[in-house]
């Protein structure tokens, strides 16, 4: 029978982090950009952002699948996909009233910064870039990962059907297609604006499937992070060592070093880590990071019940809006430091950023809450079912 669990807030609490980091990192020009966590190592919050969505993805759909079969869940699946679409195009059209404005009104160049160029195709001619991004093949500054996103919602019915019967099979085709993607780099999909994406899905879908993998096994019951010392001395060797290693390599790292040890520093930064392939070692920071947050912060821990942590869980619960909020501040924000770039402005635009998110996921929390106790009351609670490869899945509200 299908247990259906409680939410872990860990998930949504990363994931809303990553998205006001996503946000800071989006910002042009943004000197803070530079210490954010990305600067310590191959991976950066898109992992994050990718990996706990297939995480959800899996808890949400899996019931789906399991009670009502394949096409109800690809049904499901369609209809979040007109969500992204639709959130895609609006995005793109705020972004582009802001490009405008800023182009147009306050006279600011608009090859002055990729943020605002990326928008070009459109005002050059705007019913064929708009053709073309109707069927995600022009895509603006931030928008591709929305584009991968909906590709990868697409696919996952068919990935939680062939993991329920065929189980490990599943994830080894994933690994098989992300090693196709490292031997064959340019297998992306086109892009009007720099001939491809950044995210190729070939590759991409690998972190997202191991995340909703993941999520299958350890509600199934038969996977179980181990609590051992040695498995998080090794993740952090692996976090603290590539951290030295970009560090070392870095001009920072040069200027910091004396002339006599500059001899010992690598001459290039880690290798294999290309953000559009997902590199090797990239993926391998990043599940490093995901063993360190797992056996570091357990699921009931206090702080998780404190006011800044229920407001960045807000966050990653309402992560397309935010998202979408997110690009168009951050397209806003470029165009302010384009005009100026004092010590105020620099914080005024990534601390009003980050508190206008923070306050949006608030307020779309508080009316979810809201709604829930009467929607349960209207409907009864649905009845549990086992899933087709008598494992346990819960589905996340």
């Amino acid at each position: 029978m299908q247990q259906r669990q409680t939410r872990d807030v860990r998930l949504d609490l990363f994931k809303g982090v990553a998205l006001l980091i996503i946000f800071v990192n989006h910002v042009g020009g943004n000197p803070l950009a530079k210490v954010t966590p990305g600067r310590f190592g191959p991976s950066d919050s898109a992992e994050i952002f990718v990996f706990i969505s297939g995480y959800a993805i899996a808890l949400a759909y899996g019931p789906v699948l399991a009670e009502r079969g394949f096409a109800a869940c690809q049904r499901k699946a369609l209809g979040r996909c007109r969500q992204l679409w639709a959130a895609n195009i609006a995005t793109m059209l705020a972004s582009a009233l802001v490009v405008a404005l800023a182009v147009h009104v306050a006279g600011l160049p608009m090859e002055a910064s990729n943020r605002l160029a990326s928008f070009a195709p459109l005002f050059e001619s705007p019913a064929a870039a708009m053709a073309w991004h109707l069927v995600l093949m022009y895509l603006p500054f931030a928008l591709d990962i929305l584009a991968l996103y909906i590709l990868l919602v697409a696919a996952a019915p068919l990935f939680l059907w062939s993991y329920a019967r065929f189980g490990m099979a599943a994830v080894a085709l994933s690994v098989a297609l992300y090693l196709i993607a490292q031997a064959v780099p340019g297998l992306t999909p086109p892009n009007l604006w720099e001939g491809g994406w950044n995210f190729s899905p070939l590759a991409w879908q690998c972190v997202f499937f191991l995340g909703a993998s993941l999520a299958l096994a350890v509600r199934s019951g038969r996977v179980q992070l181990p609590r051992s010392p040695w498995l998080l001395a090794a993740a952090l060797a692996v976090v603290v060592g590539m951290a030295l290693w970009k560090g070392a390599a870095s001009d920072l790292g040069r200027a910091l070093t004396p002339d006599d040890l500059e001899v010992w520093l690598p001459t290039q930064t880690i290798p294999w880590a290309d953000k559009d392939t997902l590199g090797p070692m990239r993926l391998l920071h990043f599940l490093a990071l995901v063993c360190v947050a797992a056996l570091l912060v357990p699921r009931d821990a206090a702080w998780l019940r404190s006011g800044p942590a229920r407001m960045l869980t807000a966050c990653g619960r309402h992560s397309l809006p935010v998202f979408c909020v997110g690009v168009v501040l951050a397209i806003a924000g470029t165009a302010v430091l384009l005009a100026g770039k004092s010590l105020p402005v620099v914080l005024a635009v990534n601390l009003g950023g980050v508190a206008f998110l923070l306050v949006l996921a608030t307020v779309l929390e508080r009316r979810r809450t809201r709604r829930q106790p009467a929607a349960q009351m209207a409907s009864p609670a649905p009845s549990p079912a086992p899933s087709p490869s008598g494992t346990a899945v819960a589905e996340t509200p």
